[in-house]
């Protein structure tokens, strides 16, 4: 019987040495998971200021579009003003021409019946 005291005992040694090592083994895994948990965390932590630093950059880059937009629709109302000054001056001249060349042909004509009247 003492025999089999000592088998059982030894076997339980053996049982508790097998459960040290996988004891061990799961304190290894433990220690692994917590510094992949760790990466991760630090991963987040950089991403979530990745995300912040691109709102803010999307907020800049919208209140700079909005300037450029406004300063542009200023430029073109500065250049639909000059353009229409140049064409009311350009309807202007063309109008002094057009009776220019009214006056010139009464004047041909005043011209070509003196001509005639003197002939006579």
């Amino acid at each position: 019987m003492l025999k089999q005291i000592l088998q059982g005992i030894n076997e339980m040694k053996v049982d508790i040495g097998e459960l040290k090592s996988d004891v061990s083994t799961l304190k290894s895994d433990v220690s692994t998971l917590k510094s992949d948990v760790s990466t991760l965390k630090s991963d987040v932590y950089t991403l979530k200021n990745d995300v912040s630093t691109l709102k803010n950059d999307v907020d800049t880059l919208k209140t700079e579009f909005k300037d450029y937009k406004d300063e542009y629709r200023r430029d073109m109302k500065k250049i639909d003003l000059r353009l229409n000054a140049t064409n009311e001056r350009l309807d202007s001249f063309k109008f002094d021409t057009d009776l220019l060349i009214e006056k010139n042909a009464k004047l041909e004509f005043r011209v070509n019946r003196l001509e005639k009247n003197s002939e006579v």
